[in-house]
């Protein structure tokens, strides 16, 4: 069964890598196997600044330069754009869910952002918003997401966490039917 620690790990591994990158990417490991996914060969990475420098060349600078922008609304906006359309999506989410979008400078729409989101909703037993958000909104972008991460030639360990997301949110969505009753 899936659990919102799971999904809050996997936001936190979605962040700019911190100090704490070898624990949560040792969850990752676990999950990984629990999910029934292969672990790459090669999943060493030497340090936390070759971590940081994959993140920066993957997730970070512009749409338009960035090879993987984590931001519903690049790949929901035909023209790429942010703030789009996926932005004011995961923005009325929030609010049906009675919450105030990140803070101010943050799009609401990041992948991280809308991971944990997805873990409070389970969290606290919300299955019908949780779906809806992951029917309606989530799982319209993700896979165009993990398509362009894996044409970015990630790190094996970027390629690995992107895999366990659509997994996990694909058996998150079995455990949402099978919760309101539609299975």
């Amino acid at each position: 069964m899936v659990k919102g620690r799971d999904l809050w790990i996997l936001a936190e591994a979605f962040l700019y890598p911190e100090e704490t990158w070898k624990e949560i990417f040792s969850h990752l490991f676990s999950l990984a196997q629990v999910l029934g996914l292969p672990l790459p060969e090669d999943l060493q990475v030497k340090n936390l600044r070759e971590l940081q420098a994959e993140y920066t060349r993957l997730f970070i600078n512009s749409p338009y330069s960035t090879p993987v922008p984590p931001y519903a609304s690049v790949y929901l906006s035909l023209d790429r754009r942010l703030q789009g359309e996926g932005y004011e999506q995961a923005r009325a989410f929030y609010r049906q869910a009675g919450l105030e979008p990140v803070e101010e400078g943050e799009l609401a729409d990041h992948l991280a952002y809308e991971l944990s989101f997805m873990a409070l909703l389970l969290e606290e037993g919300r299955f019908p918003l949780l779906g809806r958000f992951l029917s309606e909104h989530f799982l319209r972008w993700y896979p165009r997401f993990l398509v362009a991460l894996e044409q970015a030639d990630p790190l094996p360990l970027y390629r690995l966490l992107g895999r366990i997301v659509l997994a996990i949110t694909h058996k998150l969505q079995e455990v949402v039917h099978e919760k309101a009753g539609l299975s």
